[in-house]
């Protein structure tokens, strides 16, 4: 539950309200606590969600259009990548790359 937003400056603040909950003592101040971090860790997600979505729908028909050609440039390599793989030209690239590569980035890629 309150694992989900973090900052270093709130450990010892939940920390405490903490160990006063656990013991049974100081229940409503335990409480307002809680409440207190709760609104201050939600308030700026909400702001951020309502920003970024005002942002989002600004943006959309430049996002939608940078979509259509990224599903083009994608479906054309992955056909590209088929044609490798059918024709097997996939492992003379392969060997190509490997050998044309530094010895030391070979030697980091295959020690595991």
């Amino acid at each position: 539950m309150l694992g989900a937003v973090w900052a270093p400056c709130v450990g010892p603040t939940l920390g405490a309200a903490s160990i006063l909950a656990a013991k049974g003592e100081n229940l409503g101040q335990v409480a307002l606590t809680m409440l207190a971090f709760g609104i201050g860790a939600a308030l700026p997600l909400m702001v951020l969600g309502f920003v970024s979505r005002e942002a989002m729908m600004r943006w959309r028909g430049r996002l939608m259009e940078a979509g259509k050609g990224g599903k083009m440039l994608l479906g054309v390599l992955l056909v590209a990548v088929g044609l490798l793989v059918a024709t097997g030209a996939d492992k003379r690239l392969e060997t190509f790359l490997v050998n044309i590569s530094p010895d030391w980035l070979t030697n980091l890629t295959t020690q595991y």
